[in-house]
């Protein structure tokens, strides 16, 4: 009978294994996070605005108004050329219909522009990013997460002024907000 003394695998061996495991599964959740986060923010679309609504909806009523007097006053009139309804370029340039009271010129995706991931501690940094897609944003965050290393600490975050009251549903493109669902949907996928 051999007398054998230790052990049969190296536990140095499995230990670092299981960190490196560890390690990736961190970066795998995290990017998860940065991606859910990004596409799940909104992006500014001036048409869904209350003011531009309101006056869309105010000339197209005038633009109607003219055009369901049409008939009345062709039935009316007894001699020379009818009067004709507007045609869409008239309702456009005549009484507005696409108007807009606010937003002009404005491009959308400085919210989603503006996550940030930071390795180890957080970084208070105001961005100026404007990225409606957020392939860029995912881009950059993803790299800076590869880049981590054994046990990272990973923050993702935004320190826009108006990203804790997207936060709580100011956007009806995001009712409930960006950063809570997308942990929840995160975590229930790696449970």
């Amino acid at each position: 009978m051999t007398n054998k003394a230790g052990w049969s695998h190296s536990l140095t061996d499995f230990a670092d294994q299981a960190g490196e495991d560890i390690t990736q599964m961190a970066r795998v959740i995290a990017t998860a996070m940065l991606t859910e986060v990004v596409n799940r923010s909104p992006v500014g679309n001036p048409d869904l605005w209350q003011a531009n609504v309101a006056l869309r909806t105010k000339n197209v009523a005038l633009a109607d108004a003219y055009d369901a007097n049409v008939d009345a006053r062709n039935a009316a009139r007894t001699g020379g050329r009818a009067f004709k309804k507007l045609t869409k370029r008239e309702r456009e340039e005549n009484y507005f219909v696409k108007a807009q009271a606010a937003g002009k010129g404005y491009i959308g995706g400085t919210f989603r522009g503006s996550h940030l991931v930071s390795i180890g501690a957080p970084d208070m940094t105001v961005t100026d990013n404007i990225d409606p897609s957020g392939r860029e944003t995912i881009s950059k965050g993803s790299m800076l997460i590869k880049a981590s290393g054994q046990f990272p600490v990973i923050y993702i975050q935004t320190n826009s002024p108006y990203g804790e009251a997207l936060e709580l549903g100011h956007s009806t493109q995001a009712p409930g907000g960006v950063y809570d669902l997308a942990f929840i949907g995160v975590s229930e996928a790696y449970k």
